[in-house]
């Protein structure tokens, strides 16, 4: 009983621990909110729970937003950790984030299904769709 316990918990895909999206979302807060504070501390919390959940990649891009010396290069970094993070939303089943795209700076990022908030451009914070659940 204990091992197939076991087995299962290690076979869950990784959203169904909801802890890395919460700290993906943190982040993307901070971006909104245009705090590099917020920002850095989110994707430093981030790491922490990648290298938790055995995601070395996902804890070194977080790592590279966590050390960005402006909020430019904190979003260049971002994007890679989006990318990441849509691979892996892709292949989970059940509750997961959305995937929006802003098609003015050809990005996409996880958020919670409803109002756009583009984490890339303050002055364009609406602009963005859904593209997929």
């Amino acid at each position: 009983m204990k091992r197939t316990l076991l087995a299962l918990l290690v076979t869950l895909p990784l959203f169904a621990n909801p802890t890395l999206f919460t700290r993906y979302e943190g982040i993307r807060q901070g971006f909104l909110k245009t705090s590099l504070k917020d920002v850095k501390a989110g994707a430093t919390a981030f790491a922490a729970a990648a290298r938790k959940a055995k995601q070395p990649d996902l804890a070194k891009e977080a790592d590279a937003v966590a050390k960005s010396a402006d909020l430019d290069k904190a979003r260049v970094a971002f994007a890679a950790l989006s990318t990441s993070m849509i691979k892996l939303q892709a292949t989970t089943k059940g509750a997961r984030p959305a995937v929006y795209y802003c098609p003015m700076i050809r990005k996409e990022w996880l958020q919670p299904k409803g109002e756009v908030g583009n984490p890339y451009d303050t002055a364009m914070a609406m602009c963005g769709a859904l593209k997929s659940e």
